[in-house]
């Protein structure tokens, strides 16, 4: 196989991995990019984080940031409260519901990668946890 048509099927199969990894459309439960990663992150946290802190954890812009907070707000998954020592910082933290939201998504992301596991086997999931950790370090260094 010639180079250029083994990058384009590196592209297509890892493009389709990503695509059935989202995860699953709910309509009761509409979630943009980035708005389970905050959840998820401030559950697992279980302490405040700051805006800015947010956009530097997920390397985005801080009007993608102040988005994705403004429509877990809404839907009330987190809370925006003063900081009480610095009135300029503004401390975003998870409600019980969005704690509860959280979790349920975990297991369930949890639960679809245990079949993956189980249906790909000991070996070829290690092979495949290798090669990605290569991915990583090579992307890393571009």
């Amino acid at each position: 196989m010639e180079e250029s048509a083994l990058v384009i099927d590196m592209l297509r199969s890892t493009g389709k991995l990503f695509f059935v990894m989202k995860p699953s459309h709910r309509p009761m439960i509409p979630m943009l990019h980035g708005e389970m990663f905050i959840l998820d992150h401030l559950e697992r946290q279980n302490d405040t984080v700051t805006p800015s802190e947010f956009s530097a954890i997920m390397r985005g812009s801080s009007s993608r940031t102040a988005i994705a907070l403004r429509n877990l707000e809404q839907k009330g998954y987190i809370e925006r409260d003063m900081d009480k020592t610095d009135r300029r910082k503004i401390k975003v933290s998870i409600t019980e519901e969005g704690r509860k939201l959280a979790c349920s998504e975990r297991e369930t992301l949890m639960l679809k990668i245990r079949m993956i596991v189980d249906e790909l086997g000991e070996e070829d999931t290690r092979e495949f946890i290798r090669i990605a950790g290569r991915i990583v370090e090579i992307t890393n260094k571009l």
